[in-house]
Order: C-alpha cells, then structure tokens, then sequence
C-alpha cells in the first residue's frame, strides 16, 4: 500500500525525508514548515561538510549525505566549494583513530581520504603552526556549502517526484484516528497515513504533540567572522583541532572568502550552560566571552599579524539526551518516525538521517544506511530523559 506521509519540519533533515519518500513512490508527501525552508539552523550553519571523523555510523552517514550533493551538484546545480577538511591529530592513538577512520571509508568504496602529515599539512596552510601535530585526515572533496541553497536543490528533486511544500504552515495540533493521523494547522486539517518529526529545534515540542517524545534540547552556538590582514595566496581547507584537553570545545576554521575565515569553537558533547528556551527569539550567552576565546584559540593556530574577529551570527543545535541521533520509527507505533538530534552537524548528517526516515516510513526497513537501526528513538539509553 502506497502511504501518504506528512513531514514536520523543511530543514536539511526534513528536505531530505521529503525527498527520499517521493523518490520511494509514496501516494504522497506534504512538508509542513512554519516559516521557509532552511530557515532556522540549516540556514544559519557554518554550511561545513565532511566526512572525515572517527565514528564509522557518523562516517557512513556524512558519506551518504555527500553523495547526494554530488548528484545535486551535478544535476540541481548546487555549488559544493570543495576546498578540503583536515581532522587533526596530535598524539599516537589520535592518529591510529584517523587510520582506523581511513580504513572504513575505503571499505565502503571512498578512497579519496589519505593521512598527511605535518609537513603536507604545512604545504597546504603556510601559516598555521601545528608543531604539536603529528598528522591528519585529509579529505580533498570535502568543504562546505550554503545550507539554503542545499535546501532549495533537495526540494527541486522532491517536487519533481511528486512532493508538496506548505510554506508559513504551523502543524498546531495532532489527534490519532483508526489507521490515519489527522494534523491540525493554520491552515486546515490533514490526513496521513505516517508522520516523520524532523522539526530540528523544536522536534522536542513535536514530539510531545505527537505523543512521541524527541528529547532534544537546542543549544545556542555561534559562528566568528575572522579577517585577514591580507591575502594569504591559498585557500584555507576546514580545519577541526582536537586534542582532548578542550574547555571550550573543538577549534574549527575555514575559508569563506578571500579575506575571511569562518571560525568557532564546536562542543561535541551537551553543554547545558547553552540552552535555550524559546527557540523563535534567542541571542548567543557571554557573546564577548566566548568571542575572545575563539580568538586566543585561532590566533594560537593561524599567528597572523592583525587578524580580527567579530560576531557573526548564531543558531540552534538540538541535542539528544545522549548525545546521539534519533532516527526512526517508535516500537508502539511505527507509523510515527522521527529525525531529530543532529546539532552542530546537520549539514552534514541531517539529511541522510531524514532519507534513513523515510526509507523505515515506505519501506519498513532502512536500506541506504541500515547500521542507522543503532539510532531508534526507543533506545535504552533515552529512557526516562527529558
């Protein structure tokens, strides 16, 4: 039986849902979004792409995504500016992780990923200084992308397999009927035969409505404008520097125009001083503070004469209580899904977890990704939280 599946939500992870359902053949597929899409973080990201990390579920999922935009690039026109990532290592067993990391993306058939060390790192960032460095994972196909523009070309796709999107479109109330789902908003009722909450920040909220908790908190996080006191003659690739003694969280930095980086500090773990509770009004906490942290940890790496930075602009990581996505279908009904949790990585993550979704939705089973069964809303590890 061909279902009718409704969509929460018109971020990366939503378009993505969207987009993978229509292309599955569903009778039909609406996307409800309260404002437009790529609107709340999917719009206000640092648009990072990468797939070089140490988890393989993580690793497997960004290289889903990135095929994607591949096929978007190719076919939708998305530019992708494929300036390279570099994950950092500073000690052995760091190092044996990016080799171990490097093992996997060539077992699922990826091998333009190789170690470099820190002399190559040199060659490719002149003016970095990473004398406690011992080597790195470089990813040459890796860079970023402008996540409203990401959005835009998915929802080209999804419309061209039949999918519909309901602009300035607030899903305000839920009641369950036999066999169906009937979703109250602004602008009428519908009727479905699957729900997937791919509602980024406010999938907490949804949840609830849906009588399907998501718990997820979102975290507010900022994005640094650093500028260059000249040309530096190249370009400088995502750098992400970890050595697990950070405070703050995860130096990262790339180049986002000729005079300018892209720069911030990424917490890869919950941090509750950064919660928010109003997800529609919010302002970054101890702006000034974290701006000079950002600055004393960039000018360490990048020690260029006259290099400024200045506040950029601010968005929502929604969080999950373990710190890991929600992906899938709950046990008591698996009509009801979820895709939710990806903070701080959402470009990368979100919308192969929201094609993972939808695959469960029509299909009864994820087939792009099917170790992301690891990542069921109904865990043990969520039980109780939030």
């Amino acid at each position: 039986m061909k279902l009718r599946i409704a969509v929460i939500g018109a971020g990366t992870t939503g378009c993505g849902a969207a987009r993978r359902a229509a292309e599955l053949g569903a009778k039909e597929v609406v996307m409800f979004e309260k404002r437009t899409p790529a609107s709340a973080s999917s719009g206000r990201s640092a648009g990072v792409v990468c797939a070089q990390t140490l988890n393989p579920l993580d690793i497997e999922l960004r290289i889903h995504a990135r095929k994607t935009m591949d096929h978007l690039q190719k076919t939708r026109g998305l530019h992708l500016a494929r300036i390279g990532a570099i994950r950092f290592a500073s000690n052995e067993a760091d190092a044996a992780g990016l080799e171990a990391a490097l093992r996997f993306q060539r077992s699922l058939g990826v091998c333009d990923a190789r170690i470099v060390t820190r002399d190559e790192i040199k060659k490719m960032v002149p003016d970095i200084w990473c004398d406690d460095i011992l080597a790195g994972l470089y990813g040459p196909n890796d860079g970023h992308v402008d996540g409203h523009m990401y959005c835009a070309a998915m929802l080209e796709d999804a419309r061209a397999f039949g999918a519909k999107l309901r602009n300035h479109t607030e899903v305000t109330g839920y009641r369950r009927t036999k066999g169906t789902h009937l979703l109250k908003t602004n602008d009428g009722e519908w009727e479905f035969d699957a729900v997937i909450n791919a509602a980024g920040a406010w999938a907490g909220k949804v949840g609830q409505m849906l009588g399907h908790p998501a718990p997820v908190r979102p975290e507010v996080h900022e994005v640094i404008i650093a500028k260059l006191p000249r040309n530096l003659g190249y370009v400088v690739p995502f750098c992400q520097i970890a050595n697990g003694q950070e405070k703050n969280g995860v130096l990262y930095f790339r180049q986002d125009a000729p005079d300018t980086l892209l720069t911030g500090l990424h917490s890869p773990w919950p941090d509750t001083r950064l919660e928010v509770t109003d997800f529609d009004f919010f302002n970054p906490r101890n702006s000034d503070e974290y701006l000079q942290a950002v600055a004393v940890e960039l000018y360490q790496r990048l020690p260029l004469d006259d290099i400024g930075v200045k506040s950029g602009w601010c968005g929502l990581y929604p969080t999950s209580a373990d710190n890991r996505f929600l992906i899938g279908p709950y046990k008591n009904d698996p009509t009801i899904l979820v895709a939710a949790g990806f903070g701080g990585v959402g470009i990368m993550s979100g919308a192969a977890g929201g094609a993972c979704a939808a695959e469960w939705a029509v299909l009864g089973k994820i087939s792009s990704v099917p170790s992301a069964e690891a990542f069921l809303p109904d865990r043990e590890t969520l039980a109780g939280k939030w």
